[in-house]
């Protein structure tokens, strides 16, 4: 089956124009090619053709140690999201995806499994550097090799970057060499499709090198200047809006040929690609360094280069192929007043200021132009910037003639939002002149974030306009239609059946005209609201926030009046709040003096339904998306759901919010009727949703109060039997109600909030992890000890006991003979030190273990701490509980003859979080924790669809009020968590002792230095040293990180430089002064903290006298040491402490009396 362009020649159009006067050799082209048919069914349009593209996604994280805390969890979260859309929304294979780790060193992962993938997302951490030199060699290598593979497939490649940063970088030496690497593959490779987003974390990121990453690939990514490490979230959102769910599809190409090439029409040299929209028919191209005026160009669906092996029967081809026809395009120059130029040249304009600012940045990076030449070819740039800005002003006094409103107020907006970037990229020139060439990193930052953020805007706009050229058809014979179906209604008989208290209440506040009066002139009734958006909605309708629904009711030509005097009198974020969430916006005021912002078409019967769901679609397509032609039918099935949720919100229920409520009920039981898609899915989405909770994430169910409403309507309407809810509603409401938490944990409960689970289980570090954890290494130091002991004597100890007895002998004259034995009387305070040799000769003792301790999970109890804080959870969440039940309370009771007791006697008689707080009555604390605790743990959609066995939230209810009475998944649930926690607290510390051994291993002299129990040998390895420099300096670092044997003495020897009289090493070489050495309060801490109880606080203080004579006391307090001393110097330490400390925190103050005590 092949494919043709229809009517290639009528359908095709090319508007033109020329940005600068006296400037044919720039050209801005804007194509329209007409849409291609297969051969075989002529009938079937494609909008553009979808074929598999060979995609590969790069992701590029900084983990240098400034991204430390927030930044890197922010950005961890953001790149998990991404490759979540990516692979689930997207359908891109893990393989496709590689993620790269960068600071001084780069780590590549190609992902492979996503639930191990997602693990290991969450064990990164930030350390180093930052070098963008060593991300880009792996980015050019692994780029390399997917091309080759592309190239045996014959296969279009198209690869997208992704960096998130915030620091400089330091590595200048090889940046250059890596950047042209870089730009040379991306740029310069036939069949090679780029695209680099970048996201830069507050005002220290490299703005210079982050802009040129943006506009590297072939074609422009998007740069996010995110200011606060929180705001990645947000956008995070814009880029996978603009990614939307075609990464993997290869969008359609053309290629022109401007007449002046015709000579040469067999070189593929000539031709020029232009990838087309995803409408498959319009695209843009700019043609630089080409004298261009005629009126038609040549175009011809772009066919790739053919591989090598390929190239003689791709010769041999017959030339005829339909792929390779080419055909002529009309040329239509635009006017300097026409609007499409207008708006075309903005566009252009924008680009144009990106393009200056790299060639600034490249003036000034240059070390072969004088301070002459840089002030030449910014003069230049004035030039061309003061065009531009002549052009700018033609152009807005043009946009204020334009006859139609809709047409002028885009132009003039498009000037405007130009006119700004302009004042920025003037800052940013009169910076580059001041500093010859230069820019500062504020002001590139500033000026990148306004420009990508407008260029971002509008191909955000682009997709509405794909939608709204769709619905330009839709919406053409709209009136016409309306009156059709108005002209075969008899409303006068309407009129004389409905009773004057109805057609009073069903009037419109403004007009005062009664819904058959508006029916009359082709208008319908609609309910009044304010609402709010955030440019999500545009993709997904259920963002929109339904803020509050007011008592006027208008008809939909009075709202549109009023939207349209509004505004012509105030700026539009002032009338309709724009894409933010949090806006206060006001179109028109309401009989209450309401902000209404919103309107929604009302089914008040059938035949007003006729005209009102009609007149629903450019409502809902403005309501949404700010447009009246961005309409999608997802609003239609998704925004009156939405509206009947909030309503039920209502307290107290009178008897207006009553009947207000049933004519949203009766508009949604209207459009569910109508769809064939909600009627036949609702029931099997229910029982799926009870069945497996992968059936209950937000790419199965986009929003769950939609969902419920849906629900409600297939009850009302059969689809859904009465008894077959009610036997679902118990394992419905508990699985519908959690779900709802887990997708409200992640903006409603903090982090510091939720805590972590050695708060929940009364976990004491101190008592269970740091002592046993002390116990355990002094025990592992006797195992390896006994491991070693048969050694003691062997070579290397023997040879560094003659050492020391040479030396020893040299200065008394005498061989050692009142050391007697070799072996030192420990004289550590501490008792456990002191008994570690107990082994005989030969014996080896048992290897020590570290075992968690037991939990017993029915026995344990929430301390008051624990239980206020699951209150505030439970608090924080209570709102999207109430309001999933105030629905399934409907649910259970949907049809008109019970809806009024329902509405007045239950969700009437209740206060606001009242329901909430009665469904968490129902369970214990315990098994409410758990829940919380497992939502809490899948706020991302993967996580939660990565569990294969997971807890049943809200297992088992209270019986009889027994608060005791838990249910056994839950027990379990929270035993695992405390478990998990520990063993991995316990690990690290096992880890860390073995690390410690293994690393003191790889020095030989060390190894015998820390294990040795006989001093003699411990002094024959520091006189080998000679000097506390060189080696004897990296022993004193490996002793300060090292548990040793016979600590208290070894470290007394090192210190002091002394054994037994005899001087081990000197601290000048060459002299035979006493100079007293004090080691670095690095070294110094490090020992005390592997070593604090082998000296009282005074023998610490001696260590340093007179630097860190207060350093230890502070050292106790805050190492949660401070228990361990006497009270007088528990005194001391505090009196200091609060000295140094006067401003010290509540938290530190407490962690000095809970030691005290």
């Amino acid at each position: 089956m092949s494919a043709t362009s229809l009517d290639a020649e009528g359908d095709s159009r090319c508007q033109a124009f020329h940005p600068l006067d006296n400037q044919n050799s720039v050209t801005v082209l804007s194509i329209k090619a007409p849409p291609l048919v297969l051969e075989d069914n002529p009938a079937a349009l494609l909008a553009a053709p979808r074929v598999q593209k060979e995609a590969y996604f790069h992701i590029c994280l900084d983990t240098s140690g400034s991204m430390a805390g927030s930044g890197l969890r922010c950005a961890k979260e953001a790149m998990a999201r991404l490759i979540d859309h990516l692979i689930n929304t997207c359908g891109v294979p893990s393989s496709k995806i590689t993620v790269y780790l960068f600071s001084h060193v780069c780590k590549v992962r190609q992902l492979q499994d996503e639930a191990q993938d997602k693990a290991w997302v969450k064990t990164i951490n930030a350390d180093g550097g930052t070098s963008f030199a060593c991300v880009f060699k792996e980015l050019v290598a692994n780029t390399q090799k997917q091309i080759r593979e592309g190239e045996q497939l014959n296969a279009d490649i198209n690869t997208t970057l992704f960096f998130f940063t915030d620091g400089e970088d330091y590595d200048a030496h090889n940046l250059p060499t890596a950047k042209d690497s870089l730009e040379s593959i991306l740029k310069g490779t036939s069949r090679l499709e780029s695209t680099v987003h970048t996201f830069g974390f507050t005002a220290g990121h490299d703005a210079k090198l982050l802009s040129w990453l943006t506009r590297l690939g072939t074609e422009d990514g998007c740069f996010q200047y995110i200011e606060q490490s929180g705001a990645i979230n947000s956008s995070m959102s814009t880029t996978l809006e603009l990614l939307g769910d075609s990464a993997m599809e290869l969008q359609r190409k053309i290629e022109i040929q401007l007449p002046n090439d015709e000579e040469d029409a067999t070189s593929s040299q000539h031709w020029i690609p232009i990838k087309l929209e995803r409408d498959g028919v319009s695209g843009t191209a700019v043609v630089r360094d080409k004298v261009f005026t005629g009126n038609t160009i040549k175009w011809r669906e772009y066919r790739p280069a053919p591989a090598a092996d390929d190239l003689v029967a791709a010769t041999a081809a017959d030339d005829s192929d339909v792929h390779h026809t080419v055909n002529e395009m009309r040329v239509e120059w635009l006017q300097q007043d026409d609007h499409e130029r207008i708006l075309g040249m903005t566009v252009h304009i924008q680009h144009e200021f990106l393009r200056l600012v790299e060639a600034i940045n490249t003036i000034g990076g240059s070390t072969d132009l004088s301070a002459v030449e840089k002030s030449s070819k910014l003069r230049e740039i004035d030039n061309q910037t003061e065009s531009y800005a002549k052009v700018l002003g033609t152009m807005t006094a043009s946009s204020v003639k334009i006859k139609l409103k809709p047409m002028r107020e885009a132009c003039m907006q498009a000037c405007t939002q130009t006119r700004t970037l302009l004042q920025s990229f003037l800052s940013v020139k009169a910076d580059a002149h001041k500093q010859g060439g230069s820019i500062s990193n504020t002001s590139l930052a500033t000026f990148n974030s306004l420009a990508y953020g407008q260029i971002t805007e509008a191909r955000l706009k682009a997709k509405l306009d794909a939608r709204a050229g769709k619905n330009m058809a839709l919406f053409a014979d709209l009136d016409e239609k309306v009156a059709k179906i108005v002209e075969e209604l008899d409303l006068d008989v309407m009129e004389a059946q409905e009773s004057e208290d109805t057609l009073r209440e069903l009037s419109c506040a403004f007009s005062t005209n009664t819904y058959i009066e508006a029916l009359r002139d082709g208008d319908c009734l609609c309910m009044t609201m304010d609402v709010s958006r955030a440019s999500g909605a545009i993709a997904d309708p259920s963002q929109l926030v339904i803020k509050s629904i007011f008592p006027t009711l208008l008809t939909s030509s009075m709202f549109t009046l009023a939207l349209g005097h509004s505004l012509s009198q105030n700026s539009p974020e002032d009338v309709h709040g724009g894409f933010d969430r949090h806006s206060a916006a006001s179109i028109a005021p309401g009989l209450a003096h309401e902000n209404i912002t919103a309107v929604m078409p009302l089914y008040i019967n059938e035949k007003h339904w006729q005209v009102a769901k009609l007149r629903m679609k450019p409502i809902l397509g403005y309501v949404v998306t700010l447009d009246a032609t961005g309409y999608t039918y997802s609003q239609s099935t998704t925004v009156p759901f939405l509206v009947l949720a909030k309503a039920l919100e209502a307290y107290p229920m009178t008897e207006f919010k009553q009947r207000q409520i049933l004519l949203i009920l009766q508009t949604c039981d209207a459009i569910y009727k109508e769809s064939k898609t909600l009627r036949e899915t609702t029931k099997a989405l229910v029982e799926q949703f009870c069945l497996s909770h992968t059936q209950r994430t937000v790419d199965v169910i986009t929003n769950n109060y939609v969902f419920l409403g849906h629900v409600i309507c297939a009850l009302r309407a059969g689809d859904i039997k009465g008894e077959e809810i009610q036997s679902l509603v118990p394992r419905f409401e508990p699985a519908m109600v959690e779900e709802q938490i887990r997708r409200d944990m992640s903006w409603r409960v903090s982090e510091d909030l939720m805590g972590g689970v050695t708060g929940w289980f009364n976990i004491d570090r101190q008592r269970d992890i740091v002592i046993p954890g002390q116990q355990y290494r002094r025990q592992h130091e006797a195992y390896v000890k006994s491991l070693e002991r048969g050694n003691a004597n062997s070579g290397v100890e023997a040879t560094y006991r003659g050492l020391y007895k040479d030396a020893f002998a040299a200065h008394t004259g005498h061989a050692d003979t009142e050391a007697g034995s070799t072996k030192a009387v420990a004289t550590s305070p501490s008792s456990v030190t002191a008994s570690l040799s107990v082994a005989s000769p030969g014996e080896v003792l048992p290897e020590p273990e570290f075992h968690v301790p037991e939990l017993d999970a029915v026995r344990w109890e929430l301390s008051e701490g624990s239980l206020e804080r699951l209150s505030l959870i439970q608090n924080a969440v209570s709102t999207c509980v109430d309001k999933i039940r105030r629905l399934l309370d409907v649910v259970r009771s949907p049809l008109d003859a019970d809806l009024t007791r329902v509405l007045t006697t239950r969700l009437g008689a209740v206060a606001p979080t009242y329901m909430a707080d009665e469904f968490f009555a129902r369970y214990s604390r315990k098994t409410s924790l758990a829940t919380l605790l497992q939502a809490y743990a899948h706020t991302r959609n993967s996580d939660r669809r990565s569990v294969e066995n997971l807890m049943t939230p809200f297992e088992q209810e209270l019986v009889d009020g027994d608060g005791d009475q838990h249910s056994p998944q839950a027990l379990q649930f929270l035993k695992s968590l405390y478990y998990a926690k520990m063993s991995q607290m316990i690990g690290e510390v096992v880890v860390s002792v073995q690390e410690d051994y293994l690393e003191s291993r790889k020095n030989e002299a060390a190894a015998v230095f820390i294990h040795t129990e006989d001093l003699q040998v411990a002094a024959g390895v520091l006189l080998e040293s000679r000097h506390r420099g060189g080696v004897g300096g990296q022993l004193v670092t490996l002793c300060a990180h090292s548990r040793m044997v016979q600590p208290r003495a070894k470290i007394q020897m090192m210190l002091s430089g002394t054994y037994n009289g005899v001087r081990l090493f000197s601290d000048k070489s060459g002299t035979v002064e006493d100079i007293r050495w004090y080691p670095c309060k690095k070294t110094l801490y490090r020992m005390f903290t592997n070593h604090h109880e082998e000296f009282t606080l005074d023998e610490w203080r001696q260590f340093h006298p007179n630097r860190y004579d207060d350093y230890f006391a502070k050292r106790y307090v805050l190492d949660g040491y401070a228990s361990e001393l006497p009270e007088d110097k528990l005194a001391e330490v505090q009196a200091v402490y609060a000295r140094l400390r006067p401003s010290t925190d509540a938290q530190a103050a407490m962690r000095m009396n809970i030691d005290a005590n």
